[in-house]
């Protein structure tokens, strides 16, 4: 506080309180957290372009570079070029290191950090942490992000050691093996969908114990760390929190209507799952559902699949993983509440609940500009490619929500597109992966009371 003094006639003097101007409760963390990727980002292309970096030892153009750390950092997958044939170890590992960062969280490893040298963070900081990760309150930051990152820690190791066994019981060297191991366990974990086989997950069709493994993982990933721990404590699913029964019961759903789905429409098909043996189908067709909402490994050729597979796939992109967890998308949250919104709507509820619990007006008003947020973004960038590109529309729109949504996946061909549609695509995975993040930060600040109410009207909608 700061007071003003003002001398007034006859003597009087007069004294007036002024209150200090009050500070952005997130536009520090905001800037630091766009501050901390970028520099990471700079960091990873200013590596990936040196000669070391590739397989050749050639210079590598930095639109090649930066594309593909932009892909690494937001777990996205896609690639201009063969991940396996193009980067040399150096770059595979500054692959691997941008995957982890970019899923695990750079204010989570900075909180990590600090508090390994016994130092502290401000409150803004702990509080944009707080929401964008879930952790349940400000005095738990520290811990929450310990857990998170020993969570991590855990099933990577597990995932590399059962992936290095299977791959090297296929045939692949021991070397090569544990290197594959740890590199595809990271990538399924953060849901990146990165791979060093050179045909993705196709040759592994007829291995469950890979595709069941990078299922898991994927699944774990896309979860996140609160619904898993909050299980284990509390063994019951009628114990668990509102927010975690939406994340189980709808991501159980869509894998299920996900997994059907493709098996029915492309079963038969000759270049998809109709040319695998009839008992490795339903495994690939569940582990294409797994990955489809955002990791981005594929054990058949996506370029083959059906247009009402690849839109089906579409719509699975868009509702992603669960808020909190390595992967992107709406968020299998806020796609709950919409339906829990509908459903009320129709029934001519007043109020909007699901599991007994009434859901608060300010969180479906968050959830409903998300979605409309993110039907804007894949409507500008998917009208972006196609005048970058001449490729079929659906296609192009395939390619637009899986760079919004940080999967992966492709049925053209991101290499072909070209240099503009390659940048187009840069921007759609930084905007898909932060942008909402930072939107539902904006959303969450202190907001001032209006003293008044407008009068109320309607509006037609039909």
């Amino acid at each position: 506080m700061s007071q003003e003094t003002r001398a007034m006639p006859r003597g009087i003097l007069t004294t007036r309180m002024r209150g200090q101007r009050r500070r952005p409760v997130v536009g520090s963390g905001v800037a630091r957290l766009a501050a901390g990727f970028g520099a990471i980002l700079l960091v990873g292309t200013l590596i990936l372009v040196t000669p070391l970096a590739s397989e050749g030892g050639d210079w590598v153009h930095p639109r090649d570079a930066l594309f593909t750390a932009v892909s690494a950092i937001c777990v996205t997958g896609l690639t201009v070029v063969d991940t396996p044939t193009h980067w040399s170890n150096l770059g595979e590992a500054t692959i691997l290191v941008l995957i982890q960062i970019g899923g695990l969280g750079y204010m989570v490893g900075t909180t990590v950090v600090m508090w390994a040298l016994g130092r502290q963070i401000g409150i803004r900081d702990r509080n944009m942490l707080r929401l964008y990760y879930g952790a349940p309150s400000m005095s738990e930051t520290f811990s929450f992000a310990r857990s998170v990152a020993l969570f991590t820690l855990i099933m990577e190791g597990a995932g590399s050691l059962i992936l290095w066994g299977a791959f090297r019981a296929d045939g692949v060297p021991a070397g090569q093996a544990a290197w594959w191991g740890i590199f595809h366990s990271v990538s399924a974990f953060n849901n990146a969908g990165f791979s060093l086989t050179g045909r993705d997950m196709v040759p592994y069709t007829d291995n469950p114990v890979v595709l069941g493994t990078l299922i898991v993982l994927i699944i774990m990933g896309g979860i996140g760390f609160l619904p898993v721990v909050n299980l284990m404590r509390r063994r019951s699913f009628r114990r668990l929190p509102l927010d975690n029964k939406l994340i189980y019961t709808t991501s159980a759903a869509l894998l299920v209507a996900g997994m059907l789905f493709t098996a029915l429409v492309e079963w038969n098909n000759r270049q998809t799952l109709g040319g695998l043996p009839w008992l490795e189908r339903p495994l690939v067709a569940l582990f294409q559902s797994t990955s489809a909402r955002t990791a981005g490994f594929s054990a058949i050729d996506m370029s083959a699949l059906h247009d009402q597979t690849k839109l089906a796939t579409i719509g699975l992109m868009f509702i992603g993983a669960a808020a909190g967890s390595t992967g992107g998308g709406l968020k299998v949250g806020a796609f709950s509440l919409l339906f829990a919104v509908m459903i009320a709507t129709i029934r001519g509820e007043e109020e909007v609940s699901a599991f007994r619990k009434r859901i608060p007006l300010t969180v479906i008003q968050q959830a409903t500009t998300l979605a409309l947020y993110h039907v804007a973004l894949v409507f500008g960038f998917s009208l972006a490619l196609t005048f970058a590109a001449d490729r079929p529309f659906i296609d192009l729109l395939f390619e637009a929500q899986s760079a919004l949504s940080t999967v992966g996946l492709s049925t053209t061909g991101t290499v072909s597109l070209g240099p503009t549609a390659h940048f187009i695509l840069i921007l759609a995975m930084l905007a898909g992966r932060f942008s909402p993040v930072m939107l539902v930060l904006y959303m969450t600040r202190p907001h001032r009371k209006v003293p008044y109410h407008h009068p109320v009207d309607s509006v037609r909608l039909s």
